[in-house]
């Protein structure tokens, strides 16, 4: 045998082992290929009858065209949903085939993937205190910062409130006598 044959060879043998694997979407699309051959060759047989019709009626001929249309992308739509659900249903089961077969590999990955996790979330809740205590001068300004800003904030609304006051004398003398009613 030369390298050609061989090589055909071992094309026909993985066509006929994938058919074989996809027994189902291959008998879909099988029969989707004969309803296709019927209705054209019926659409090839009634193509005078047709062409007459359509001289007396275009209505008519018009919904025979539509019916024997319907047929095909009935057949069409059908292969294509057995085509999918074939599809993912393999992709499930060559996840669970390889898992079974690199079980190993599939139980460490899992692992790393948890210990990546903790790991993450220990960072995440460490990291913080761990930063401030390196950074403990920076923390501590930062929060003497914080505290002044608050106490400067709060001053300043107590002397807006006390301005306000003066401004509208009047008005707050009565607000605080009918607070005492």
């Amino acid at each position: 045998f030369t390298a050609a044959e061989l090589a055909h060879q071992q094309r026909l043998l993985a066509g006929a082992v994938h058919r074989l694997i996809k027994r189902k979407m291959s008998m879909a699309w099988e029969k989707w290929q004969q309803v296709y051959q019927d209705l054209k060759f019926a659409n090839r047989m009634g193509g005078g009858a047709i062409r007459r019709m359509l001289s007396m009626a275009w209505e008519k001929w018009g919904a025979i065209r539509r019916m024997l249309n319907r047929k095909l992308s009935m057949a069409w739509e059908k292969w294509e949903f057995e085509a999918a659900e074939l599809a993912h249903q393999q992709r499930l089961l060559a996840g669970a085939v390889h898992r079974l077969i690199k079980r190993k590999m599939s139980m460490a990955w899992e692992k790393w993937q948890q210990v990546y996790q903790d790991l993450k979330f220990a960072n995440r809740m460490g990291g913080g205190a761990i930063r401030r205590m390196l950074n403990r001068k920076l923390s501590m300004a930062w929060e003497k910062w914080q505290f002044t800003a608050a106490e400067l904030a709060h001053q300043q609304r107590l002397l807006a409130g006390a301005v306000h006051r003066l401004i509208k004398r009047k008005m707050s003398m009565a607000w605080e006598k009918w607070q005492q009613v």
